[in-house]
């Protein structure tokens, strides 16, 4: 076994140098991030439209916000090699994204027919 030289975890940190991606694992993951965010940005339009609580709307908009930030973070990865540390965040940010994109929609189908919804179930497990 090749151990890991100290100039290498200094350069590169514990995961090593960066790698080439997976043939068509860019697209794949792209497309994925995309459709995630996509749906994210439709619930988040029809749940503010559903509510008039402050609070509700400021917890949609960190929502958003957030969901926002791993979408460029997620495209940001995706145009170079990454390190395998780099590579653990990314899924990592993709399945924030994709839990986001899933609480905006119970949102939207809980507040239906609710006058004041409170989505701060939905909010504190993303935080």
């Amino acid at each position: 076994m090749q151990g890991v030289q100290a100039r290498e975890w200094r350069r590169y940190g514990f995961g090593g140098p960066p790698q080439p991606w997976e043939h068509n694992a860019q697209r794949d993951l792209d497309r994925l991030a995309t459709s995630y965010y996509l749906d994210a940005l439709e619930q988040h339009r029809r749940a503010v439209e559903s509510t008039d609580d402050d609070e509700a709307l400021r917890r949609l908009e960190e929502l958003f916000t957030t969901a926002t930030r791993h979408k460029h973070e997620i495209d940001f990865t995706l145009r170079h090699w990454a390190t395998p540390v780099e590579r653990a965040r990314l899924e990592d940010r993709l399945g924030q994204l994709m839990r986001i994109s899933r609480r905006l929609r119970a949102f939207v189908d809980a507040s239906g027919g609710e006058d004041d919804p409170d989505p701060a179930g939905e909010a504190a497990a993303v935080a």
